[in-house]
This record gives C-alpha cells, structure tokens and sequence, in this order.
C-alpha cells in the first residue's frame, strides 16, 4: 500500500473540479447537498469542503495559466500578439485578478464569521464587514446581522421579587432586610 501523495496522472483533481463546476453553476435551492455529490463522485465530504475553499485561489492561478499558454504560443511562433490575442489575455488576467480578491475577501469572511461565532468581533473588523457589505457581499452583511444582533441584546427582565436594601420595615413593597436593635 503506497502513503503519501499521489501522481499528478494518478490525481482526481481534474475530474472533481469539473463535477463541482456543474454544481455549483445549478442553482442553490435546486442542487444536491454536498455530502450526496461526494457519495455520487465517489469521494469524501471533507475532500470535496477543501477544493471548494480553495476554489478561487486554484481558478485564478488557471486564468493566469491560460494566459500564459497564449503568450507563450505566440512566442513559440515567433510572431507578435494579435489583437484577438491581447484581449483573451487581458480578459484572462483581469478574470484571475478577481478570482485572487475573491478567494482573500473569502478568507476574510471566514475569519470574521469565526470571531462573530465567539462573540469578539472587534471595531476594525465592524468596519471591514461593513465595507464588503456595502461593495455587495451578502455575507458580509449577514455577519453584521449577527453581530448587532448579539451586540444590541439586554439581559431579560428579572423573574424573581426586586432585591430590597432597606434597613427599617415598612409597610409597601419588599421585605426589607432585618436589622438587630442595639441593647440600650
């Protein structure tokens, strides 16, 4: 039994990325559930969790690829750029340079989710979370919700009779506490 990692020839990678592609292009409320595409595919929950937090970070470094097999073509040719060319390469480099601040604004969120979760969601992260919301990142905003939600809550009304710190007995009200006369 061999240990370790596996062959690039011998990797699966190609196959469940483009299993997740399809799933993820399919609308959320009409998709399966992780757990029964890794049980369809043949492969772990786990596994399939890790090529989805990864996914922008192995998409960008792609578009970055293509855009070099471009340039590279050309230079193998000995011949310059054609316009179509440039534009292929700057869409592809422009698509691998948003694909990167997704994958960091990604790795944000799922920081900021861990300290809201904790309940230590400090004010330069309130306005980290505020600035995604505003530039249109859902779940930034839903962070906020949980956030104010938790922050702006009060301790429930007492159940019990209101403590009483009165040292004379009176008439309305609680029991006041008791204290001894002093012997004259």
């Amino acid at each position: 039994m061999k240990r370790g990692r596996r062959a690039a020839n011998e990797s699966r990678a190609a196959e469940i990325r483009a299993k997740l592609l399809v799933w993820k292009q399919a609308p959320e409320p009409g998709r399966m559930s992780l757990r029964a595409l890794a049980t369809r595919i043949g492969t772990s929950h786990q596994l399939l969790s890790f090529y989805l937090r990864q996914w922008d970070k192995w998409q960008s470094r792609e578009y970055r690829r293509r855009a070099r097999e471009i340039r590279a073509h050309a230079k193998a040719e000995r011949r310059p750029l054609t316009p179509g060319e440039e534009a292929q390469i700057v869409a592809y480099e422009r698509a691998g340079f948003r694909s990167m601040i997704d994958s960091v604004v990604g790795d944000t969120l799922r920081q900021l989710w861990k300290q809201v979760k904790l309940g230590k969601l400090s004010g330069l992260q309130v306005k980290m979370a505020k600035l995604l919301a505003r530039k249109g990142w859902r779940e930034a905003q839903e962070i906020l919700n949980v956030h104010f939600q938790r922050a702006n809550n009060l301790p429930g009304t007492p159940t019990g009779p209101a403590k009483s710190f009165r040292t004379t007995t009176g008439v309305a009200g609680n029991s006041p506490k008791t204290v001894p006369y002093a012997i004259a």
